[in-house]
């Protein structure tokens, strides 16, 4: 009786084991996620309805959203009184706040235009919204059959590296690269009447000292009267006169980030995750730039655009 009586304890406390050893969902905290922006606009949305949709799971997340207006210390307090497992930023402004907030934290982070916040901190990963310069190449030979001089104009201090790069793979994709330096804004004009050598088409890269704001006309100007088609950074570029511009899909940026944090939330650490380019690649198109410069395209390629300014 003694003897079956130690074996009954025994089987009861192997019981209690399994039971709590295959429920572990139950056991688990859930994953606290503070969502920061600063816009309701309709991109913003898209971001974060693909993030809370796409971090799902054994995570079991809770969502917190702030709407960052302006960098209040009431908004600071909050932060340390949500105390976030985590914290979804979207935009230069919000993903910049959180970082002077905490250094601790982990930060994902998208729809940043200026690419260095990445490098800023430890606590950061997140997509970019540049494309790599493989994908760029492989996008020019559905709209230019190689071989065709392709220009980037370049600050040396900022993309060095990058055209390094561009020569590389260029000459991977058929294409001869013509790398044209600016080092200061007066240099642009200069830089901008090598459109009208042997220049086919002039490919835009990130770059503060050539494509920004302030000089956006100036180059397309350049690239309208000489007849040289500017493949754009953004939809707004397209709709000022570049032929094209690869562009994204708002809501898997937001899917992507998640599928990220959720690699954080099982233990990676950030540091082991670099800034990813998106995944999913759409375009924009300018028929009448395209018309203007004596270009066809495609019946296909037009219907399965993101967008067809004409």
């Amino acid at each position: 009786m003694q003897f079956n009586l130690s074996i009954a304890k025994q089987l009861i406390a192997a019981f209690i084991i399994i039971c709590v050893g295959s429920s572990p969902l139950h056991a688990e905290k859930a994953v606290r996620v503070l969502v920061i922006g600063n816009s309701v606009d309709e991109p913003y949305q898209k971001a974060v309805a693909g993030f809370k949709s796409q971090f799902s799971g054994p995570t079991k997340p809770e969502f917190i959203d702030l709407t960052l207006r302006e960098s209040s210390s009431s908004d600071a307090k909050k932060i340390k009184a949500i105390n976030p497992d985590l914290i979804y930023a979207l935009g230069n402004e919000t993903t910049e706040w959180a970082m002077q907030q905490t250094s601790s934290i982990p930060i994902v982070s998208t729809l940043v235009v200026n690419n260095d916040i990445f490098k800023q901190s430890a606590n950061i990963t997140g997509v970019r919204l540049d494309f790599s310069l493989k994908t760029q190449f492989q996008w020019l030979k559905k709209f230019f059959t190689p071989p065709k001089n392709v220009a980037i104009l370049y600050n040396p201090a900022e993309n060095a590296a990058a055209i390094q790069t561009a020569q590389i793979i260029s000459q991977q994709e058929g294409f001869k690269l013509v790398p044209i330096i600016v080092q200061t804004p007066k240099e642009l004009p200069y830089a901008l009447e090598r459109l009208d050598t042997d220049i086919d088409v002039l490919l835009a890269i990130p770059d503060e000292m050539t494509m920004s704001v302030n000089t956006a006309k100036e180059v397309l100007l350049a690239s309208f009267s000489n007849k040289v088609p500017l493949i754009g950074l953004s939809d707004n570029w397209v709709k000022s006169g570049a032929l094209y511009a690869l562009s994204w899909d708002y809501e898997d940026l937001g899917k992507q980030c998640a599928d990220i944090a959720k690699k954080i939330a099982s233990g990676a650490s950030v540091r082991s995750i670099s800034a990813e380019h998106p995944r999913k690649v759409t375009y924009t198109i300018n028929t009448k730039i395209a018309n203007d410069m004596d270009m066809e395209i495609s019946s296909s390629v037009l219907k399965n655009a993101k967008m067809v300014f004409d």
